[in-house]
Parts: C-alpha cells; sequence; structure tokens
C-alpha cells in the first residue's frame, strides 16, 4: 500500500508539468517562433511558386495546358517547400543544441561535483555562466560546501586537541573511545 502511494507521488501531474517556469517559458516562445518563421517561409515560397508559374515565366514560350502548367507547378512546390524543411529542420536542431547547453552544461558540472563529494573531496564553490540555468542550485550547493567546509574546520581542530591529550593518565575505556572519536575525525 505504502509502495503504491510512492509510485502514485512520482507519476506525471498535469499540475507538475511546469517544473523550471523561465527555462520552459523560455524554450516554448524559441520553439513557436521559430515555427512560425518556419510557416511564414513555407507560405511565402509558395506563393511565389504559384504566381511565377501562373503570371511570369518569361522561359514558356507559346500556349500551355493547365495540366502541365499544375505538373510543373507542384513539382516546384514540393522541391522547395521540402528544402526550406530541410533547412529548418537542421536550425532547429542547431538552436536546440545551444539552447539546451545551457541546461546540460550545469547538468553535467552537479553531476562531477557530486561524483567529488562522493569521493569525499569537498569542492570549490560552482561557477555558472551568465545565461546557464540552475543558478538556484548553484547557489544551495555553494552554501553546503560552505557549510561542509567550515565542518571540517572544526574536525581538525577538535582532531587537533585529542592529540594534545596525554593518553597515559586515562582508563583503558578513555583511551579507546579518543583513539576511536580520531579515527572518526581523520575519515572526514
Amino acid at each position: 500500500m505504502a509502495e503504491t502511494a510512492q509510485q502514485s507521488s512520482h507519476r506525471r501531474q498535469l499540475r507538475n508539468i511546469i517544473i523550471h517556469k523561465p527555462l520552459q517559458k523560455q524554450y516554448t516562445l524559441l520553439m513557436i517562433g521559430m515555427m512560425m518563421a518556419t510557416v511564414l517561409i513555407v507560405v511565402s515560397v509558395i506563393h511565389w511558386t504559384m504566381k511565377t508559374a501562373l503570371f511570369g515565366n518569361p522561359y514558356r514560350m507559346g500556349s500551355v495546358s493547365p495540366y502541365e502548367l499544375l505538373s510543373d507547378m507542384t513539382q516546384q512546390l514540393v522541391m522547395r517547400v521540402s528544402l526550406v524543411f530541410l533547412i529548418a529542420t537542421v536550425v532547429f536542431t542547431v538552436v536546440g543544441v545551444f539552447f539546451l547547453h545551457r541546461v546540460a552544461g550545469p547538468v553535467y558540472r552537479f553531476r562531477m561535483l557530486l561524483n567529488r563529494l562522493g569521493s569525499g573531496e569537498i569542492p570549490a564553490d560552482i561557477r555558472l555562466r551568465q545565461n546557464d540555468y540552475f543558478s538556484e542550485v548553484a547557489s544551495e550547493f555553494n552554501v553546503l560546501f560552505k557549510s561542509l567546509r567550515q565542518k571540517k574546520m572544526i574536525a581538525k581542530e577538535i582532531s587537533g586537541s585529542l592529540d594534545k591529550i596525554s593518553l597515559d593518565k586515562l582508563s583503558d575505556e578513555a583511551k579507546r573511545a579518543i583513539l576511536e572519536a580520531r579515527k572518526n575525525l581523520d575519515q572526514i
């Protein structure tokens, strides 16, 4: 029962669709703008192709049958619109890669820092590029790293104080407790 409740809390819900509003807003507006530009270009190409086919092809002599005219116009439309969509696909891909780099770069950096943290190292503060997303997460990591550095410094001070204690005058139980505490502090 508890497992089912936990699984349902991780399901995507309509209210959870927007999880990082600035990122999703900018990406959505970018995609809508690029699609609208592509539509305008396709409409212009269709208009230009039809106008050229019907009224202004200086290379045609004599009368042309409507079937030949439509066939020629259809072929030109297919070629031109296909070219526009091919170029649009390349542009969308390039823009998408550059846009998502502003997301993937910080995520990669966070992952590397977490690996270093997992190995016992306290990394230096995270610095992101000016236009990268998740700067608030980087700030939170920096607060965590500062806290860990302070705790490590306190642990070194305590370890140094324990080193100054003469073990000769202590009971065996106190000696074991101090040696165990030193060992634990050295692991921090």
